[in-house]
This record gives structure tokens, sequence and C-alpha cells, in this order.
């Protein structure tokens, strides 16, 4: 039984510490700038890269399947109803504008929603499977992990409160589901409806971390 309690406690311990290291790389990159960011970007990707190999997960575990796919159809459906309103409350208000992007908005929704699912991979198959594995698969966790992710999105005003309960949502869908798809799909949904919603000076064009404060809105 001591044997065993050892294993658990370095089980733990072991979970913990990759979760500090990805989230300090996470928050390095968002509170630098110029080429300090970029690197601290590329050792958080390559540690989450390495961590997730080296646990060697089952990938339909981690979200990477379509079979659960049918039974979270409604996390859609209620983005879709929630999106609705956001959008709809802007118009009414004339807060309503187009898309900020370099290129096209049909390819900036499709890049968004790339990244969406790269944010749900990060909020749910590590951080998630970690915290879950540290304190069990329970509203804790659920928690803990949607916390992470809302502090990740300090200072902007909109995005903290958002993704903290955006974060419980979409944990919550991928603990009962085990899918991430459909979860980048409503992700890129809610968060390209909060970016048309909100003026710039607000907004800030969605940047978290040093690049919010150094946001100077163009008139």
């Amino acid at each position: 039984m001591k044997c065993e309690a050892q294993v658990n406690r370095v089980g733990t311990w072991w979970q913990w510490t990759q979760v500090a290291l990805v989230y300090g790389a996470i928050e390095m990159s968002l509170w630098s700038e110029g080429s300090a960011q970029k690197i601290w970007y590329m050792v958080s990707l390559l540690l989450i890269v390495f961590l997730t190999l080296l646990n060697r997960p089952d990938p339909r575990q981690i979200g990477f399947r379509i079979s659960g796919a049918r039974g979270s159809i409604w996390v859609i459906a209620i983005a879709a109803l929630v999106a609705s309103s956001v959008l709809g409350t802007a118009w009414a208000l004339g807060t309503l504008k187009p898309v900020y992007a370099s290129h096209s908005p049909a390819l900036h929704a499709l890049l968004y929603l790339v990244w969406a699912f790269e944010q749900q991979f990060i909020l749910n198959a590590f951080f998630f499977w970690r915290i879950r594995a540290a304190v069990g698969d329970n509203w804790k966790a659920v928690v803990m992990s949607a916390a992470l992710f809302s502090l990740a999105h300090i200072p902007n005003p909109i995005l903290v409160p958002a993704t903290l309960l955006g974060g419980i949502f979409f944990v919550e869908a991928f603990r009962r589901w085990r899918t991430l798809y459909p979860l980048a799909v409503a992700h890129g949904m809610l968060g390209l409806a909060l970016a048309l919603s909100f003026p710039d000076s607000i907004m800030r064009h969605m940047r978290v971390g040093i690049s919010f404060l150094r946001f100077v809105a163009h008139s």
C-alpha cells in the first residue's frame, strides 16, 4: 500500500509538472514581444507535442474521433444560438463591425477555425487530460482547466469572463463526448461573433497579454 501511494504521488506530481511547464511557456509567450515571443511560442508548441507523444495516449481518447461528434452536435447548436444573440445585440446597439483581417474574410474565418481547434486541443487534450489525471474526472478538473484557459486571456475584459464560461462549457462537453471537432466549430463561431460585436477600444482585435496593452486603435 505504501509503495502504491508513492507511485500515485509521483504520478500526480508529474501531471502538475507538465501543466506548469506548458502554461508557463504560454504565459511567457503572451507577455513577451518580438523575437522573444516567437521563441516562447515555439517552446510551448514543442513542449505540448513532446509531452503528448511521451505519454502515448490513444488518439481517440484525446479527441481525435468522429464517433462522439454526433452525440455532441448540440454544442454547435448552442454556440450558434449564442453567437446569433451576440451579433443581434451588437447590430441593435450599432457596434457591429467588419472582421479585422489582412486577407479575405473567408480565409480569416478558416484560419481562425484552425486556431480554435488548436486551442481546444491545448485546453482539453493537454490541460484537462492532465488535471483530470491529478484530481479525478470530476467538476474540479473541469473548473480548474477552464480557469487556466480564462487566465491566459488577461487583461482582455471581454475574453476573460467569456473564456471562463466557454471553457467550462467546452471542457464538460469534451469530458462527456471525447471529441474535439464540434468544439472547434463552436469555438470558432463564438470567437468570430465576439470579434465582430465589440469595438476595438474594448476588444482590441481580441488581443491578450502584452499585445493588449500595447494596442493602439486606428480611427
